[in-house]
């Protein structure tokens, strides 16, 4: 099966030409908005009893985030990315930097760097399961709207936020929106000011407890239908191993989740974001994307880590392809 150019997202994303190398005039694929912090990967055997110690087999640093991992993938497939987030002038800040650039991926650290500390996060990964679970301390300075420079979004296709910095989220959708671009959030969780920001999003992805944390209800199927009557035009409901389905007015697209041998599963929700960004970049079809999203997602479980498990566009390909 080859990707193909439909109708559908062509109408969602129209074909721009892409400048090379993004600048400050905002000529840049995605723009992204969000949180960013180290975590300390934490590998066990086994999770320790409650008051109890275990041993540490290994552990490591690694920059995480949503809106940042995603990011990194897209700039790796070819697409130029800016970033905006909070975090200190100290070790982990020098650390996200050293990432970003790295990664080529764009940001401006006047405006970024304003936090007494950055945030930061312990990351407990069980080798038996890849199952993993996460403590975390967030920057405590968000990104206020006066601060966001709209020059910075005035010409880029998609702005891909997690529903952190509200009222700079919302300043940089209506820029982003005004100039013919669209938003897509990553809502892992509902986040103060979500109802405002709302409806300026095009498309949400979320895990299947969103449903029940924001409508209070398990039913995903409800749950996306009210996000649609709120204007959003794409919803998708992630379910772990249970696969993905997006709704759009089309109607509904169930995607399995391709089997593998997960080892660490931390991020794969950021790579799925990634994946299908990448997707609507390229106008694929609504299936094609959804497939491409689950095979990127899928392909990172198999490695541990946020940026040595990214796979390669060609490898994401093969995968879609058997």
């Amino acid at each position: 099966m080859n990707p193909s150019c439909s109708q559908g997202n062509r109408d969602l994303l129209p074909n721009r030409p892409s400048p090379p190398n993004g600048d400050e005039e905002g000529n840049y694929d995605v723009a992204g908005l969000g949180t960013i912090l180290v975590d300390q990967q934490v590998f066990l055997d086994t999770y320790p009893a409650l008051d109890t110690k275990t041993e540490v087999t290994s552990y490591r640093f690694q920059v995480g985030g949503p809106v940042p991992t995603a990011l990194v993938l897209l700039s790796r497939f070819g697409k130029t990315c800016q970033f905006a987030g909070r975090w200190g002038k100290d070790t982990f800040g020098e650390l996200i930097e050293s990432d970003l650039r790295r990664e080529r991926v764009h940001f401006d650290d006047a405006s970024c760097a304003r936090a007494d500390s950055t945030g930061f996060a312990q990351v407990w990964v069980d080798r038996a399961t890849a199952s993993r679970t996460i403590a975390f301390a967030r920057s405590r300075t968000e990104i206020d709207a006066t601060e966001i420079d709209e020059r910075r979004y005035s010409r880029c296709r998609l702005l891909h936020l997690d529903g952190w910095s509200s009222g700079a989220a919302i300043k940089a959708a209506e820029r982003v929106k005004q100039n013919g671009g669209h938003v897509f959030l990553d809502a892992g969780s509902p986040k103060p000011g979500l109802s405002d920001l709302l409806p300026l999003v095009d498309i949400v992805n979320a895990p299947e407890r969103f449903a029940s944390l924001y409508f209070a209800t398990k039913n995903t199927d409800e749950a996306a239908r009210r996000l649609l009557e709120l204007g959003v035009k794409t919803v998708i409901f992630t379910h772990g191993t249970g696969g993905a389905v997006l709704y759009n007015s089309a109607g509904r697209i169930e995607q399995p989740a391709f089997p593998v041998a997960a080892v660490d599963t931390t991020g794969a929700g950021d790579v799925f974001c990634g994946g299908f960004l990448y997707a609507l970049l390229e106008s694929w079809t609504p299936g094609d994307s959804l497939k491409f999203a689950a095979a990127t997602a899928a392909l990172k479980c198999k490695q541990i880590g946020n940026r040595e498990a990214l796979p390669t566009l060609g490898d994401v390909m093969d995968l879609m392809n058997r």
